[in-house]
């Protein structure tokens, strides 16, 4: 199936702003603060002048009883601590810190005398006006929306969208993809991630440590840097495996160093009120999908089976108590979270639902699916795809960044660039037809190629911070514009995205390593991601792996790092074609082979040896002198 002749998905019509799920949790909401302010007007009315109508006062909004106390300094302090508590919310499942805030001011004002009786009859009216207001002013919006709906679905029809759900099949790629050569310049930002990667598993230099409960946290840097290590191995050195492979196997490592998930003890106590360590079983999917599509991404651009023995993934508390897991089990998890998923997508922090980190999590379904003959994704995508379509997309066809498991309630900054194009890379291999829809809107409505080949992008909100740092940059944004173009085909855009990257990120090259010297860790192993990838390569990789051909025959098992460099390395079953680049001054260089046939005899052309013979374990050595870029290949001889 060629992907990229799959028609665009149209927006699908809705008659309320939000999916049926939303929509109810919205109404509960709304329904349950009116009661909080009928309670709260109740009693502050039967308390007539006493203390307790402060109190009263103050269940209807976060420190408003000390507007009935006349103390003005004490509810500006309230509020500035309930948005705070808010914060605290949002970054790390907290429920309990609003909670906690709301009840501590109103219990705090039941100490004053009333000063300001008007207070009582004027908080309950403001607070149902602002509800009031705020539905007034949704619907305004959905009556916008839906005319934006309108006019993108008559433009997305040109291009022959249709509401025609493509059929998954497990089928046989037609052919062969293409292994395109590294760069230079990409092998310089490959050697980035690598030199983070080769480091001792315990050891985190060159990653930014910042907090641990939000993007900057050391995980995501850590599963950034293996998708980016695995982009390039199944993108252009699929039979190379050595240090590329250990790099990879290194990042899995690390996941399971304690710092990597601490934080899931606290986030289940302040957010489930319980304590489990356990990063894995319940929501969390910030660990599970993550780490599952790390894991996944790997053996299926390797067929490495060391992740499917049981305990082959171990989370080792410092009490004693260890939590083990596999590729199998992990899915399985993941699975499970998802079918029980009203939304159809399941939170990270307890509460909150990102559709990024879902559109990651989603991934190992169809991957273990065609390794191992499971069926989870007829289990679990039309489910999931209910749920992004209904629960995840505006009434105008924006990705919606993050909803309030509980509440309803989404962000608004969040529905954004960077949301849109992370979402159109992550769902490409499992729901291309919505992927495309996204993508023909963003591209034109919010990108502009300049004939100059400039590329202007429409940023608002989430767009202007750097994810892994929170500076003020378009670096991650313009990141995952790359990434979505060069997935989709749209070489064009992606050169102009890559080109802003380097200008905004001040790109340098020092010691051989490019890297972004105004971007956070992250950023920078994004870039390997987003900048080494070819067309269609994510959507072969979860959907198809290796073709047998690549699973069989002869890898390039042993270079030296950095003095060997791999800028492209492929088999057909029989030979082996590789294409090296000097990491250094250059010299002499042993390579090691595997999965030759025993015994017999191999040519070399580029090395210094014209033959070699395969060992009785199919393993072979050769030289070759590495000045500048060098083809090798080797090839079985007649018999």
């Amino acid at each position: 199936m060629q992907t990229w002749h799959i028609p665009p998905a149209l927006i699908p019509e809705r008659s309320t702003p939000d999916g049926p799920v939303t929509t109810h949790q919205l109404r509960r909401t709304v329904i349950g603060y009116l009661t909080l302010v009928a309670t709260g007007t109740a009693i502050a009315r039967c308390a007539a002048n006493g203390r307790a109508a402060n109190l009263g006062v103050g269940l209807i909004a976060p420190g408003a009883g000390y507007l009935g106390a006349g103390k003005p300094v004490r509810f500006l302090a309230s509020v500035v601590g309930f948005a705070t508590s808010l914060v605290m919310w949002l970054g790390s499942g907290n429920v309990m810190a609003p909670v906690t805030v709301w009840l501590a001011t109103a219990l705090g004002a039941l100490r004053h005398d009333v000063r300001r009786p008007l207070a009582k009859v004027m908080v309950p009216l403001t607070a149902l006006a602002t509800v009031c207001g705020g539905i007034a002013l949704r619907r305004s919006a959905f009556q916008k929306a839906v005319k934006r709906r309108t006019a993108r679905n008559e433009f997305l029809q040109t291009l022959g969208a249709t509401n025609c759900v493509p059929i998954t099949r497990s089928e046989k790629r037609e052919s062969t993809p293409p292994v395109p050569e590294l760069s230079t310049e990409q092998l310089e930002l490959v050697r980035f991630a690598l030199e983070r990667a080769l480091q001792p598993v315990s050891e985190f230099k060159g990653y930014d440590k910042i907090e641990q409960f939000q993007l900057s946290s050391i995980r995501y840097q850590v599963a950034v840097n293996g998708y980016g290590l695995t982009a390039v191995q199944y993108a252009h050195t699929p039979a190379f495996h050595g240090y590329l492979s250990l790099a990879q196997r290194n990042t899995i490592a690390k996941w399971q160093e304690r710092i990597c998930w601490a934080f899931w003890s606290k986030e289940s106590m302040w957010g489930h009120l319980r304590y489990n360590p356990d990063p894995i079983p319940r929501d969390d999917i910030m660990v599970s999908g993550w780490l599952g599509n790390q894991i996944a991404g790997y053996v299926a651009a390797t067929r490495d089976q060391c992740y499917s023995e049981p305990g082959s993934i171990s989370f080792r508390h410092p009490r004693g108590m260890r939590y083990d897991y596999d590729l199998h089990s992990l899915t399985e998890v993941l699975a499970r979270n998802f079918a029980a998923a009203k939304y159809g997508l399941f939170p990270c922090e307890p509460n909150w639902i990102y559709a990024l980190c879902n559109g990651f999590g989603i991934l190992p379904l169809p991957i273990h699916d065609h390794l191992y003959g499971t069926s989870y994704v007829e289990r679990i995508m039309p489910s999931f795809r209910r749920g992004f379509e209904n629960e995840f997309l505006s009434a105008d066809g924006r990705t919606i960044g993050i909803r309030s498991k509980w509440t309803g309630f989404s962000i608004p900054a969040m529905t954004s660039i960077l949301s849109d194009a992370s979402v159109i890379w992550q769902i490409y291999p499992v729901m291309p037809d919505i992927a495309r829809r996204q993508w023909e809107i963003l591209k034109r409505e919010m990108l502009t190629l300049r004939d100059d080949g400039r590329l202007d992008v429409k940023m608002s909100g989430w767009d202007r911070i750097d994810t892994g740092n929170y500076r003020r940059s378009g670096v991650s944004a313009l990141l995952w514009v790359q990434a979505a173009a060069t997935e989709l085909g749209d070489a064009d855009i992606a050169a102009a995205a890559g080109a802003r990257i380097a200008d905004e990120g001040q790109a340098v090259t020092e010691g051989g390593v490019r890297r972004l010297a105004n971007g956070s860790t992250q950023a920078n192993l994004a870039w390997v991601m987003s900048n080494c990838g070819r067309a269609n390569a994510h959507y072969d990789r979860v959907n198809y792996g290796i073709p047998d051909a690549w699973a069989r025959g002869p890898i390039l098992d042993v270079a030296e790092y950095p003095h060997v460099l791999v800028a492209r390395a492929v088999t057909d079953g029989e030979a082996l074609d590789l294409v090296l680049r000097p990491g250094d001054r250059g010299g002499r260089r042993r390579l090691g082979f595997t999965r030759l046939r025993p015994g017999v005899t191999y040519a070399v052309r580029g090395g210094v040896e014209d033959q070699i013979v395969a060992a009785a374990d199919g393993t072979a050595s050769a030289h070759v002198d590495l000045e500048g870029r060098l083809e090798v290949r080797l090839m079985p001889t007649p018999n």
